[in-house]
């Protein structure tokens, strides 16, 4: 028998193995522990793929492009903006500026530009530039689409 009789009371024996506090089995140890380790793996799994699916696969690519051929006053006031399309979508170009480089001041603008060119063409936009340019200094034309596509074109005004 594994106990002792003393004064009527069974007492445990005392002893290896016979704390009243028993600890957790190994079994259950290493159950615990395959747990939390899968559960890690899983959350671990989750946020990284998160993070990959987030970035893009490749550069996006615009199918929109314009560039500003050249420039050349039409009376006093009005600058003639030559725009070509060397993208391969039509495009539908929207805006026009003209801004001083020296002072980066905008001279003229024409936001009402409706101008549709198909692929390869060249369009005419005209800027209304109030006051006039001064000869020999350096001013920027840019032109907008309505995709947000941009173009510019720096030039300095002949006499």
């Amino acid at each position: 028998m594994d106990s002792e009789v003393s004064k009527g009371v069974v007492q445990p024996l005392r002893g290896r193995g016979s704390s009243r506090l028993r600890g957790v089995s190994p079994v259950v140890a290493t159950a615990l522990l395959v747990l939390i380790a899968v559960a890690t793996a899983a959350l671990l799994y989750l946020w990284v793929m998160g993070t990959v699916s987030n970035q893009p696969t490749s550069e996006p690519t615009f199918n929109d492009r314009i560039i500003v051929e050249s420039v050349g006053m039409n009376g006093s006031d009005n600058l003639v903006v030559y725009v070509r399309n060397v993208g391969s979508n039509t495009v539908n170009v929207s805006a026009a500026y003209v801004i001083d480089s020296v002072n980066n001041q905008l001279k003229g603008r024409n936001t009402s530009v409706n101008l549709q060119l198909q692929p390869g063409k060249v369009g005419e936009v005209i800027v209304n530039v109030s006051g006039g340019l001064e000869a020999g200094k350096p001013y920027i034309v840019k032109v907008a689409t309505l995709t947000g596509v941009e173009a510019s074109y720096t030039f300095v005004k002949r006499s």
